[in-house]
């Protein structure tokens, strides 16, 4: 994901990431199709993504410990946007799986960007969301998360979520919060390894950002409550980027096949339509042929309620 001086100038990752590699587990379509379900209609996966938009909560609770975790468990929505190729585009590409994480992005009514780099992708289910319908929701296996996408392809250190920049910074390690939580073994932050607990530290030690060269950025632990807070801190204090995306960094431990459980919709970005709705349909297609048939839905940032089902977008009909 390389970042930019221009509004659209970026290499094709965060969003996109690299092409994943073509996998051997896709059935064929005929078969495939007459196995695949749908776990919720088009209005319930509507529903529950446009409550989950709106739902600033910042204490959200582990399912069956009550410990804190961060604010994608529970609200805002995990999102993936990507290109359509010969391959399964929930799965991880070659150099994710070499790094050791792969490049999400979290979206929510106070922390999205003003466009997107590819126009179609798509969504997991949060822990909270499955609990809620008795469907599988996304617990452990992320990392950190970057304010601002930080161009972490290659970025061998910690998964993508290690420091890259070359600033001094103290010698002492510094411990990552102690919650024994389900995610404990991935959560991360290069921010806390370093001592950064603070918004006013943050920018402090990343410095400007306004040319678009986002690598100094150290990372939050992704169950951090406080880095959280702090990330959504941090976005308003730089208006000139406010189009672009933060960045998670999910572990790689296998190809993400087993991705496709957790995806409750495929989304097509309403301002670019007609470009990404060839691939929106092919991903809907895709998730079908491997047995989870889910809706298309448009996002559309500058409506009262982002998401929104249209019968016309849709490669099969009733999904």
């Amino acid at each position: 994901m390389k970042m930019i001086c221009i509004h659209l100038a970026f290499c094709l990752l965060l969003q996109g990431c690299s092409s994943a590699p073509s996998t051997p587990h896709a059935p064929g379509i005929a078969t495939a199709l007459q196995t695949s379900h749908i776990a919720q209609s088009p209005e319930e996966v509507v529903a529950s993504l446009n409550r989950l938009y709106n739902d600033d909560q910042k204490d959200c609770r582990e399912i069956g410990t009550d410990l804190p975790r961060g604010h994608y468990y529970c609200s805002g929505l995990l999102i993936r946007a990507t290109s359509d190729g010969d391959y399964l585009p929930w799965t991880s590409s070659p150099g994710a799986i070499a790094q050791g994480g792969a490049a999400f992005s979290w979206i929510r009514k106070d922390m999205h960007p003003g466009t997107m780099l590819n126009p179609s992708g798509f969504i997991l289910r949060n822990a909270k969301e499955g609990e809620r319908y008795g469907l599988p929701g996304y617990d452990a296996g992320l990392i950190c998360l970057y304010p601002f996408d930080a161009s972490t392809s290659g970025n061998m250190r910690h998964n993508g979520c290690g420091r890259q920049g070359s600033k001094p910074t103290t010698q002492a390690v510094y411990p990552q919060p102690g919650v024994p939580h389900r995610n404990a073994a991935y959560a991360w932050g290069s921010c806390e390894d370093i001592g950064i607990r603070t918004v006013a530290e943050w920018v402090e030690y990343t410095g400007d950002l306004q040319a678009g060269d986002t690598h100094n950025q150290c990372s939050w632990n992704v169950d951090s409550q406080t880095g959280w807070n702090n990330a959504l801190a941090i976005a308003p204090l730089y208006p000139s980027l406010d189009f672009i995306w933060n960045e998670l960094i999910m572990a790689t431990v296998d190809d993400g096949y087993s991705l496709k459980d957790y995806i409750p919709a495929v989304f097509l970005y309403a301002p670019s339509r007609e470009e990404g709705l060839e691939a929106a349909r092919n991903f809907q297609r895709k998730l079908a042929a491997n047995g989870n048939t889910v809706p298309i839905v448009r996002l559309d940032y500058q409506a009262r309620q982002p998401f929104s089902y249209h019968v016309e977008d849709q490669a099969i009909a009733g999904s």
